[in-house]
């Protein structure tokens, strides 16, 4: 691949969620439909499900329109409190979601309760927890930045078919409508209903009302770009808006006699005072592509026919944090049309008979699961999704714990998408699990990105690759190799594999890095160390779940340091080293950037020995923990690191060194060099943005109390020398890592730091 392809790629991969969110969204928020195709499939009456005796039978049309179809909630509100029975749905897209839930027989304020028990701010993302990452997945995101993945596909890039995903926002439909799994004829729903979805190889628009009711849905609201399309039926499938985004058609073909449609799209501007940059005339490109379709289906509704147009001034398409407000702009809406709808209402004796007929078909017998088969596609063993799945024959479905299985079976990072379906038979219904393996997750690369400048003398500026083949040779092992350039020099590769919960790497390594130091032996003497080491080594070790690891190794190389005048005894040029190791890992963190919860502990003790020509004879201890502590957006970290080596040196092997943000904050990065070291710190920093649905990218402010210092001998330790610092900063967590701007001062020293990389 050229440079330039690279270029495209690696900027494709960065802006992807913002451009798929502004053409993607921008379809619902103009109300885009595509001319609809002449030759529509024809939609069947629905059976009639209700008596309809002295009233006309009605139908109400839910539009698409993302977050602004929480009107429809109020809309439907408010019918209930006229008393206005609903006798068939048709929707699309948001529509879609709401007609669904009230066709399996909620009412409004159950419907409410379930919109209020979505999380909006993170059912959109499927990054997955950190702390549901395996052990091994763990420690690659330590050394990288961004969590952007650019798979390999027969040596070619592959990017995702939808930005967004989709697999939170298809589990907790598929929980909501688990019930419901079995009832593949949605004129037997409670209400029968119709969701509308647009086939992406034709343009025509797929009106779904059999089948699974979960696939269809979520195919209704599948926006192009954002979410990868729904295979059903058959069909490659997306958003109906694309194609039907106010489907009146489909209601009257339902056999209704009256509809009350709910529009919740924007007109395209009428004025050209309206088009005044670029982002306009987008807008109002997109809202022009499909605007005749719509308008012919608005200009359909006539004589008893009610048209209800809620508010969506200022109201966005991805304002999913805005349920309440489209929940009374809905409702309000609804109450303004109170002239046309009186004429729907039913007395209260024909109300009560209604709800008694709806209730009736409410009850869905319980889905008694008779067998249950794992659909792997995926790279992954089999067996290690198998001990995920904790449902059984002879077990009831339960959307909850189907959801929690299908959320622990996705994070083991290697699927597209993972659901399940239930094949109703004569008495046995049988579970699949699917696991589908996504394109380009067994080979991908990784990128990071490191900036830290105080604005003086020092600046750093690294840049990071790293490449995993996660089936290397077809073996199984992992091949992992890492690689990063700038300020510091980083080469890594290993060979990772597992046999249960142990494991075995063998690994290569080179490594250099350059500080301007200050040496606690030297009176405060500065002078610039550098230090090149490589080697090969072997570890092996055994997993505790994903929260722990405890590894042993060897490794066997050099080093080679270039320094001023430090007193070092080692002599320029390449050293033999030997040593073997031990260490344990504990880690729960919830982030690396800005941790909020979970746990990080090592301990790691190498000894290095004169065995097999070793230069250096001596051992080191290393303790470091960190533990956040949160309450609401407020969170301190606290976080400390101890260090010693057994006998007084100077030959800069195994030095520890301190300074820099939070590391004795004030101080240039990595001045003080030592043999023993301690060092406490407390971070505290409180979240100012609320949590955002689509894109969050939160902004903080804090500051920071640090203690420590560095000695060349335990006797020298003392807590009567120890160094205080204390920082200030504002922060964010941005689409290309976490952004620091901090302030410290540690004695007479202060620096002004710009960050753009972790900290913690």
């Amino acid at each position: 691949m050229t440079p330039n392809k690279w270029l495209v790629v690696a900027t494709t991969r960065l802006l992807a969620p913002w451009l798929a969110l502004v053409a993607a969204f921008g379809l619902s928020a103009a109300s885009t439909h595509a001319q609809t195709p002449a030759a529509q499939p024809v939609v069947s009456s629905a059976t009639p499900a209700f008596s309809a005796v002295s009233r006309p039978r009605i139908g109400l049309v839910l539009g698409g329109g993302g977050a602004k179809g929480f009107a429809h909630i109020g809309v439907i509100e408010e019918l209930e409190r006229r008393q206005i029975p609903i006798d068939v749905i048709s929707g699309t897209s948001m529509g879609a979601v709401v007609g669904s839930m009230y066709a399996i027989g909620n009412d409004a304020s159950e419907i409410k309760a379930i919109a209020r028990g979505i999380d909006w701010a993170t059912v959109f993302d499927d990054t997955l927890k950190r702390e549901d990452l395996s052990f091994r997945r763990k420690r690659e995101d330590r050394g990288i930045l961004l969590d952007y993945r650019l798979g390999l596909q027969d040596g070619k890039p592959v990017l995702p078919k939808g930005v967004l995903g989709g697999q939170k926002l298809f589990a907790t439909v598929q929980e909501l409508l688990a019930p419901w799994s079995t009832t593949t004829d949605f004129d037997a729903l409670p209400i029968p209903f119709r969701a509308v979805a647009t086939n992406i190889l034709t343009g025509q628009h797929v009106v779904m009302g059999q089948g699974n009711m979960a696939t269809a849905v979520f195919a209704s609201m599948s926006i192009p770009a954002a979410f990868a399309p729904v295979r059903r039926d058959g069909l490659l499938l997306v958003d109906g808006s694309i194609s039907d985004n106010l489907p009146v058609d489909v209601a009257r073909q339902m056999g209704v006699d009256v509809v009350i449609v709910v529009d919740v799209g924007s007109q395209p501007a009428s004025s050209p005072d309206e088009i005044n940059s670029a982002l306009d005339v987008f807008g109002q490109m997109q809202m022009l592509l499909g605007w005749e379709s719509i308008r012919r289906q608005r200009e359909s509704i006539a004589g008893r026919d009610v048209l209800i147009e809620p508010d969506i001034t200022d109201f966005s398409v991805t304002a999913f944090n805005e349920l309440e407000m489209g929940i009374a702009r809905g409702k309000d809406a609804a109450a303004k049309m109170g002239d046309k709808l009186a004429g729907l209402s039913v007395s209260d004796a024909q109300w009560a008979a209604y709800l008694a007929e709806r209730k009736a078909r409410i009850s869905p017998q319980p889905i008694r699961i008779a067998s249950v088969k794992i659909a792997n596609t995926s790279k992954v063993e089999t067996r290690y999704i198998e001990p995920l799945v904790t449902v059984r024959p002879g077990d009831t479905l339960d959307g909850p714990s189907m959801s929690r299985q299908v959320a622990n079976i996705f994070a083991l990072d290697e699927f597209e998408r993972v659901d399940y379906d239930v094949l109703a038979g004569e008495g046995a219904n049988a579970l699949t699990i699917n696991a589908r393996g996504t394109r380009g997750a067994t080979r991908y690369f990784q990128f990071g990105l490191a900036l830290a400048s105080d604005f003086g003398s020092e600046s750093d500026f690294d840049l990071a690759v790293a490449y995993t083949d996660r089936d290397f040779l077809g073996t199984g092992a992992e091949w992992r190799g890492f690689a990063r350039v700038g300020s510091n020099v980083l080469f890594d590769a290993n060979l990772h594999k597992r046999f249960g919960r142990f494991f075995v790497e063998p690994n290569v390594f080179y490594e250099r890095y350059t500080s301007v130091i200050t040496q606690a032996s030297s009176g405060g003497a500065r002078t610039t160390l550098q230090l090149a080491r490589a080697g090969i080594g072997f570890d092996a070790g055994l997993l505790f779940g994903n929260w722990g690891e405890l590894r042993v190794g060897t490794r066997f190389g050099g080093v080679n340091p270039t320094e001023g005048d430090t007193g070092s005894t080692v002599a320029s040029g390449w050293q033999r080293d030997v040593d073997w190791h031990i260490g344990f890992t504990h880690d729960t963190l919830d982030s690396l950037s800005f941790p909020t919860s979970g746990t990080f502990a090592q301990v790691q003790v190498t000894d290095h020995v004169s065995a097999l020509g070793g230069t250096f004879d001596r051992s080191n201890l290393f303790v470091t923990v960190q533990q956040p502590l949160s309450v609401g957006p407020a969170t301190v970290v606290l976080g400390g690191r101890m260090g010693t080596t057994t006998q007084q040196s100077v030959d800069l092997l195994g030095d520890f060194r301190l300074g820099g943000f939070l590391n004795l904050s004030g101080l240039t990065q990595n001045t003080l060099l030592g043999q023993q070291m301690l060092f406490g710190r407390a971070v505290g920093f409180y979240r100012l943005s609320d949590k955002a649905p689509i894109l969050d990218m939160p902004i903080f402010v804090g500051g920071s109390f640090e203690v420590g210092n560095v000695w060349e001998s335990r006797s020298d330790i003392s807590l009567g020398n120890l160094r205080t610092a204390a920082s200030g900063f504002v922060a964010a967590n941005t689409l290309i890592g976490p952004v620091w701007l901090a302030v410290g001062q540690s004695g007479s020293d202060t620096s002004v730091y710009l960050v753009l990389g972790r900290v913690f």
